[in-house]
């Protein structure tokens, strides 16, 4: 995903993702089977530097890297507590 949209998957700095970004992926791919697609998304979103991007106001960015909307408090707060439960320890 990184190679075809590196401003939106970017490893080193990764952005919060919009909401509903797997649907936008499918309808502009068919490279990639549903379970590839899954499994990709959920490799980057689960990363701590994913999880530390999740902050209350950060723009969320679409597959081409633009703005799309901002990470609300509850998404943030969310983020948080998922942390909180030692998820991140174990990666």
């Amino acid at each position: 995903m990184s190679a075809k949209w590196p401003a939106a998957f970017n490893a080193v700095e990764p952005k919060p993702l919009k909401i509903g970004i797997l649907r936008d992926i499918r309808a502009g791919q068919h490279e990639m089977s549903e379970e590839e697609l899954e499994r990709a998304l959920g490799a980057h979103t689960e990363t701590g530097k994913y999880l530390a991007s999740m902050v209350a106001g950060a723009p969320r960015v679409d597959r081409k890297g633009n703005p799309s909307s901002e990470v609300s408090e509850a998404d943030a707060a969310g983020q948080r507590e998922f942390s909180a439960r030692g998820w991140l320890a174990s990666r």
